[in-house]
């Protein structure tokens, strides 16, 4: 079976998702829609694909299986309801959406249409992650009640400091900074090792601390660049945030996502009741003969060996990885699908909910999260 895929959004995500889908068998991009016309020749090209100015012709006249969403944000939704509408199923780039809101709509509609919507997140697939579930699924974490993750960045912000694009520091385009545009790799992953109960409250707090401060450190034509990027970006979006969730079975996870702070990144952990596990480097914490144990799992091997036992190449969860994945879940030949979907919405009201939680000073329930989440999509 080859599943044609039709990709919107001619961008730099667009390229990785196009150049990704060429290196798994069964998947083959047929179709690029982008308003920038110029760049959707391009990338089509490159590809032997037909080209559209309006994603919706293309739904319209291409025929596509799926479709993989590489715009911003804010234009996931509206793409997203258009193709499962079309029948077709949905991939986007992470986040889901920009507001809990949206991404529901999105699940919703993929819902009643009986397609599948996954969302990208890399460190799902990782051999560290994948390392990690093996523990947990065979009891060797016992009964897993909390998790911390961080993806933080000494100076790291898009744009401002010299990659990437205005749109990821606006919140008309984004929805938010580092919270929702780094921290989802995050809570996705520790999600997922936890068992993705539902949230049932959260509490947290953004930062504003440091743009205009750095401004004053640099000199001559960097400091220049520096502010005349500061302002024609429109930024106004957190430098950092911090995070608590409760979730339904009562474990917590606690989330630090920043793309300027002055302070080191530091590895996500996992606790159960037997035992721990650190992820990158990976280390497992337990107890042996009433001795406390750290263990370092040579991973690189294990994955080798599930290579040569399986006969096929076993793919180490690269890029590329994630998609072969999303491949095999449409075609039915995926063997445990990772439900990147559900990963990625209940990751969505977390960061919501520190949003939320900021603006109103104190904890919020899920409930309390839907119903002051707001839709920001922009109409198409």
């Amino acid at each position: 079976m080859t599943v044609r895929i039709g990709v919107v959004g001619a961008g730099n995500r667009g390229q990785a998702h196009a150049e990704a889908y060429s290196e798994v068998d069964g998947a083959d991009v047929a179709a690029v829609a982008d308003i920038d016309e110029a760049a959707a020749t391009e990338l089509a090209d490159d590809h032997d694909a037909a080209v559209y100015g309006d994603f919706r012709d293309m739904l319209d006249d291409a025929a596509v299986d799926a479709v993989s969403i590489c715009v911003h944000n804010n234009l996931h939704r509206p793409v997203a309801e258009a193709a499962a509408d079309a029948g077709a199923h949905v991939f986007t780039e992470k986040p889901m959406a920009a507001t809990y809101t949206d991404a529901k709509a999105m699940a919703d509609a993929a819902d009643e249409a009986g397609v599948e919507i996954g969302v990208q997140n890399y460190e799902l697939f990782t051999e560290e992650t994948r390392a990690a579930r093996r523990l947990a699924e065979n009891g060797d974490l016992g009964d897993t009640y909390y998790a911390r993750g961080v993806f933080s960045r000494r100076r790291g912000r898009p744009y401002i400091d010299g990659y990437g694009t205005p749109g990821f520091v606006s919140k008309d385009s984004a929805g938010g900074g580092p919270v929702i545009d780094i921290g989802t790799y995050v809570l996705g992953q520790l999600l997922y090792l936890l068992g993705n109960a539902p949230v049932e409250r959260v509490s947290g707090a953004t930062f504003e601390k440091t743009a205009d401060a750095y401004a004053e450190e640099l000199v001559g034509e960097n400091r220049e660049t520096y502010t005349e990027r500061l302002a024609e970006s429109g930024h106004d979006v957190e430098d950092a945030g911090t995070g608590m969730a409760h979730l339904a079975d009562g474990s917590v996870l606690e989330l630090r996502a920043a793309w300027h702070m002055f302070l080191p990144d530091r590895p996500s952990v996992v606790a159960g009741s037997q035992g721990g596990l650190q992820l990158d480097p990976f280390e497992f914490y337990t107890t042996t003969g009433d001795y406390e144990a750290t263990v370092s799992l040579d991973l690189d091997e294990y994955e080798r060996r599930q290579g040569l036992i399986a006969g096929d190449g076993y793919e180490p969860a690269d890029t590329g990885g994630q998609f072969g994945h999303w491949i095999d879940t449409l075609d039915g030949t995926a063997a445990d699908p990772i439900p990147t979907g559900e990963l990625a919405l209940n990751s969505m009201r977390i960061m919501e909910g520190i949003y939320l939680s900021q603006e109103a000073g104190r904890e919020l329930t899920a409930e309390e999260i839907a119903e002051h989440s707001e839709a920001t999509a922009v109409e198409l």
